[in-house]
């Protein structure tokens, strides 16, 4: 004895017509009007969302240059200009040690220029016997030596000064004091860190996009940078090609406008949209219905070919009245056609009887198969 199932199970499995709307539209009786148009090849630039960070272009930890006593150390908050004092060491024993240093350097020069002269003397009583040529020898040699302990005397006054010039640490650009490490009274070597910097006029964003945008992504480009309710555009700075082995996205970097400083801040979240480079496209309207008639569908019973047909088959008279039928049918059950749904008018092959334990099978091009089994 056969087991009938009902057609409609044929229609179902075949049923397919992209759909781009969600709402209920079709609830109501009066006609609706409809527009025919044709898809067309188009260049379009698309742009793809990725989550971002402000960042501080200028940021730096500012260390000491030399150990010694702190004296003042700025507090966070403070704004600093470029080469304005972060920090001051107490100096009294570099300034003594220099003015050592500047009195050893005199009479090194005495003693040079003193030694100058024995020489002159000495070699103006050459053709006479008055001088012996080894103690002429020996005061060339105390002349040299003497020489040689002024320029090193000198080269320790300068070394002292650079030191007396590190007492005072300035910052290498303009911006703000975010932390304060030490304090002044304590005692520290030198590179210690003594606070934290930050550039709050100069920043970027930094966005990390699938590393599958990255054939299609150029710098100069702008893209739109989204935060509270407010819109910014920044221009792609740099484009890193590194991809993370975990994420597998690559870093973009925007500048922000000159604007942006009194807007937002290092470290706040943002959305943003980078553009894309141009592509060729199907471009269709955003309301539009989709009517597909190629591709190529087969239905197998127990992996026999049993019919086979295009999907323009089943396209007879207009194609929307088969469409407004089942979308009215679908609201009067409360029921919405949803945006991307796919969904067909008919079959495309003729009505089939199965049997207990048949296995069915359709397959449509594009987008896969389904099967069932009757048990």
């Amino acid at each position: 004895m056969k087991t009938r199932i009902s057609p409609l199970f044929f229609h179902f499995a075949t049923a397919l017509l992209l759909v781009l709307w969600s709402d209920r539209v079709w609830a109501q009786d009066e006609a609706i009007p409809v527009t025919a148009t044709r898809v067309v090849s188009a260049e379009v630039s698309p742009s793809v969302p990725a989550a971002g960070t402000v960042f501080s272009r200028n940021e730096t930890q500012i260390t000491a240059g030399i150990a010694g006593r702190l004296e003042w150390v700025a507090e966070p908050g403070d704004i600093i200009g470029a080469g304005g004092p972060v920090a001051r060491f107490d100096c009294e024993m570099l300034e003594l040690q220099r003015e050592r240093q500047v009195a050893e350097a005199e009479r090194a020069a005495i003693n040079h220029r003193a030694l100058i002269g024995e020489v002159e003397r000495h070699d103006s009583l050459e053709d006479s016997s008055v001088v012996a040529e080894i103690e002429r020898a020996r005061t060339r040699t105390s002349r040299d030596l003497a020489g040689s302990e002024l320029t090193i005397a000198q080269i320790a006054i300068k070394e002292t000064e650079s030191q007396l010039r590190r007492c005072i640490v300035r910052a290498p650009f303009s911006g703000v004091i975010t932390e304060r490490l030490q304090r002044a009274g304590e005692d520290v070597e030198r590179s210690t860190v003594l606070a934290a910097m930050t550039d709050t006029r100069n920043l970027e964003v930094r966005a990390s996009v699938p590393i599958r945008y990255l054939p299609r992504m150029r710098v100069g480009e702008t893209a739109g940078v989204s935060m509270n309710e407010m819109h910014l555009e920044g221009r792609i700075r740099k484009i890193v090609p590194a991809a993370n082995s975990q994420s597998q996205t690559f870093e973009v970097r925007l500048d922000l406008p000159s604007e942006a400083p009194q807007l937002v801040a290092a470290g706040q979240l943002v959305s943003v949209t980078l553009p894309l480079s141009a592509t060729a496209a199907l471009t269709i309207p955003r309301d539009s219905v989709v009517l597909r008639e190629d591709g190529t569908f087969v239905m197998r019973i127990n992996n026999e070919e049993v019919g086979s047909g295009q999907g323009k088959d089943i396209i007879n008279g207009h194609p929307l009245e088969a469409l407004v039928w089942l979308a009215n049918s679908m609201a009067d059950r409360d029921c919405d056609l949803t945006e991307d749904w796919i969904v067909m008018l008919g079959s495309v092959v003729q009505t089939k009887w199965i049997e207990l334990n048949d296995h069915v099978e359709i397959e449509i091009e594009h987008l896969g198969s389904a099967s069932v089994r009757f048990v």
